[in-house]
């Protein structure tokens, strides 16, 4: 029993050291890297509650066009890096959002100002905590949008994020390393 378990074992070793000889030399002879081919996209697996910020700054609705521009404009700490703000009433809960863009077509159109809610969007495309990354950016895609407020699924007006193209592209950087190096540790083990 015992000599035909080891010769199991030893058979199998010796065709997974072969399998592993044969990826190599495959990759290097085609040029693409087997194992990268069977890897699992991030954005199928990562919820948004993963990658979202956790605490986005928002302004209140009654906000002056002129004062956000002038905060972004001075480098406020918190709106100055980001494309689009979300827009809150007296309540907190959540009204609309407004990208630079907004901001500039409403200076251009108004001079003398108007809200920032006025300049945003109030139709609000939204995503939820525990969606799967894949579902916010196809719905960012087929709506031509780059950022989607977080919001609850029994309050759709409670924000608890704020997800954007940057976390986005962070989180499958992020997983791409985390998955090159556990590749190399696998590859390492069965070559020496």
């Amino acid at each position: 029993m015992r000599l035909s378990s080891a010769f199991a074992a030893g058979l199998a070793s010796g065709a997974l050291t072969a399998l592993v000889y044969f990826c190599e030399d495959l990759s290097a002879n085609f040029r693409f890297h087997v194992t990268r081919e069977y890897s699992v996209d991030p954005l199928a697996v990562l919820r948004v509650g993963k990658v979202m910020d956790q605490n986005p700054p928002s302004v209140p609705a009654s906000m002056k066009v002129s004062e956000l521009s002038d905060l972004i404009a001075n480098g406020h700490p918190e709106l100055s890096h980001r494309q689009g703000t979300l827009i809150v009433d007296d309540e907190g809960k959540l009204t609309g959002i407004i990208t630079r863009g907004d901001l500039l077509r409403a200076i251009e159109k108004s001079p003398n100002g108007c809200t920032v809610l006025e300049a945003g969007s109030r139709h609000l495309i939204v995503t939820f905590v525990d969606e799967v990354l894949h579902d916010a950016v196809t719905r960012m895609v087929r709506h031509d949008i780059g950022r989607l407020p977080v919001v609850r699924r029994d309050n759709p007006q409670k924000v608890v994020g704020y997800l954007g193209r940057a976390s986005i592209m962070m989180a499958r950087l992020r997983r791409h390393e985390e998955e090159h190096h556990r590749e190399a540790g696998w590859l390492q083990a069965f070559s020496q």
